[in-house]
């Protein structure tokens, strides 16, 4: 008896070990509304404040999460490329300068895209990711390709979203609408695949959704990239997605010991 005593004993510690394992990889979020795209600042900064005030207590493996301005963003996500956790950026449809040089004049090592590969997320609502930022659509559609590296675009106008069955699972939130910058999923090609699909159009449009740079713990995601609409619920939605990144297998263990994503980038750079 003490022996099956013990065997129940060392079951439930392991159990324990992986469950408080599962929180270790995923790590600070950074929250940018000083500018925007297709949202307005005062809805922006009411969806932020969502997220600010409830993420936390919805997905408590999360670090520390904070508001940082366009000079701020990019010294933050600098300092945390390798440091072994998957940190988040979240922005409403205007790309931080200090993140990306406007014009795409960064084809490589933008604190963006090393951040991407460095095993970290970025996640965007509104506008079309990367596109806006200042001088208005200085990057256009080529500043999501030039960072994610393969020939993916969002045009999309009119697209009818219902949620899919993992939409309904994991983005509860979500509501019907329309998307003009959906992911396509036929675009999305290796070293990228799509995760998941919160939304689509009953084919290969699909917002919000998540796209993973495989063998990493990179991610890039979109939140209702639909202009101008206040009326969406984008801060909950967004809650509901990083819980859902949360529980994902490559954050279940922790994150590679720092240095491993910085061979990733170097690998990844020198194939792609």
């Amino acid at each position: 008896m003490k022996i099956r005593h013990l065997l129940i004993l060392f079951t439930i510690l392991f159990a324990f070990t992986i469950t408080a394992s599962s929180w270790a990889g995923l790590g600070d979020v950074a929250i940018f509304s000083e500018a925007t795209g297709w949202i307005s600042k005062e809805n922006a900064d009411i969806q932020r404040k969502i997220v600010f005030d409830n993420l936390k207590k919805e997905v408590p493996s999360v670090g520390e999460v904070v508001y940082k301005t366009d000079a701020e963003i990019g010294p933050y996500a600098e300092e945390r490329i390798d440091d072994g956790n998957a940190d988040i950026l979240i922005i409403f449809g205007w790309f931080p300068t200090t993140l990306y040089t406007p014009g795409n004049v960064q084809v490589d090592d933008s604190i963006a895209e090393r951040f991407l590969y460095g095993g970290n997320i970025i996640l965007n609502c509104a506008d079309y990711i990367f596109y806006v930022t200042e001088g208005g659509g200085a990057n256009g559609e080529n500043g999501l390709k030039t960072i994610i590296n393969i020939n993916a675009d969002m045009w999309g106008d009119g697209t009818a979203i219902t949620p899919t069955d993992v939409g309904k699972e994991y983005t509860p939130s979500l509501v019907n609408y329309t998307s003009n910058r959906p992911f396509k999923a036929n675009q999305i090609v290796d070293p990228w695949s799509v995760e998941a699909a919160f939304g689509d159009n009953g084919a290969d449009f699909f917002d919000p959704g998540i796209i993973k740079l495989n063998d990493s713990s990179g991610r890039v995601g979109i939140c209702m990239q639909e202009g101008n609409n206040g009326t969406l619920p984008r801060g909950q939605v967004l809650i509901e997605m990083i819980d859902f990144i949360s529980q994902q297998a490559d954050l279940v263990t922790p994150v590679e010991p720092a240095g491993k994503a910085t061979t990733t980038w170097g690998h990844l750079k020198t194939t792609r």
